[in-house]
């Protein structure tokens, strides 16, 4: 699993959220969101940006330092 995707993960397990409420928000279909965090499909930046306004991170969020924490 990508750094990237551990970061969402993380994100959206500490907000308690549903990946059909993420998914929804982010202008996602559910399937293709699951699909993406189980590393079984890619990440688009466009679906990047909009999940990160729907789960309030940064690009300091990504940092390595942050990840391995």
């Amino acid at each position: 699993m990508s750094d990237v995707i551990a970061v969402i993960n993380n994100r959206i397990k500490e907000r308690g959220a549903t990946i059909v409420f993420v998914a929804k928000r982010a202008n996602m279909k559910t399937d293709i969101l699951s699909k993406t965090l189980n590393g079984n499909r890619n990440l688009k930046a466009d679906e990047l940006v909009n999940l990160c306004q729907v789960l309030d991170l940064t690009l300091d969020d990504f940092d390595r330092q942050t990840v391995n924490q």
